[in-house]
């Protein structure tokens, strides 16, 4: 009885195999006796018909790959455009004091019991400009191209130092985001800021180098009244 199970299905198994390969051996042979019955004319023409429209398909080929490599050509440009449109905005955001900073620079700290001026600090602040600082702050106040330093009377009559009207509270700690050594030299240098404060008004502000300063956005960024694009 086990024996009856198995020679069954390999029965039909031998069967549908010698009927799959009679079948392509039947297509191919008709195929042949196809191309034997055509005359040499025939042929040629079978042959150049086929040999054009592969021309055409390498023809296509070649077009879509050259308007390939032409989108690609774009699309690195756009990306490089687009890069730049960025970097160009991150340099506005940084010269209107919309984002907060940080990066090498030196911090300078003077003491309540000096003897500062509000004309010494605005020389302070133009020196470190003048020796390449790219931001500076003075007590977490960004210093910008409308910033007002000046001087008012207190409560008590004494004259005070404020930034854009608001009186500026001791000590005073100045942020400087540049190359440290360039800034630092930049005041320091015999006959320079620093030496005009210590020498002739007794004020002798403290320098250090940071490999990171930080300094807030403004508190209120640049605005345009009369300015048209």
């Amino acid at each position: 009885m086990f024996k009856q199970k198995w020679q069954l299905p390999l029965f039909i198994a031998l069967l549908m195999f010698g009927l799959l390969i009679s079948t392509q051996y039947n297509t191919q042979l008709a195929v042949l006796n196809s191309l034997a019955n055509q005359n040499p004319e025939d042929l040629v023409a079978l042959v150049k018909s086929l040999n054009e429209k592969r021309g055409q398909l390498e023809s296509e080929v070649n077009s879509l790959l050259k308007t390939k490599r032409s989108l690609d050509e774009k699309a690195a440009q756009g990306s490089t455009l687009f890069s730049s449109l960025e970097n160009e905005q991150k340099q506005l955001q940084v010269i209107n004091g919309t984002v907060p900073i940080h990066g090498q620079g030196i911090e300078i700290t003077i003491t309540g019991d000096s003897n500062l001026m509000y004309l010494d600090l605005i020389d302070l602040v133009n020196e470190l400009w003048v020796s390449g600082a790219e931001a500076v702050s003075i007590n977490e106040y960004r210093i910008e191209t409308n910033t007002m330093i000046s001087q008012a009377e207190d409560a008590n009559h004494r004259l005070v130092i404020t930034i854009n009207n608001k009186p500026l509270l001791s000590p005073v700690i100045i942020k400087a985001i540049g190359n440290p050594d360039t800034l630092e030299k930049g005041l320091t240098f015999t006959g320079g800021i620093i030496d005009n404060l210590n020498t002739l008004y007794q004020v002798y502000p403290v320098i250090k180098k940071s490999e990171d300063v930080k300094i807030p956005k403004a508190s209120s960024p640049i605005t345009f009244k009369y300015l048209k694009w």
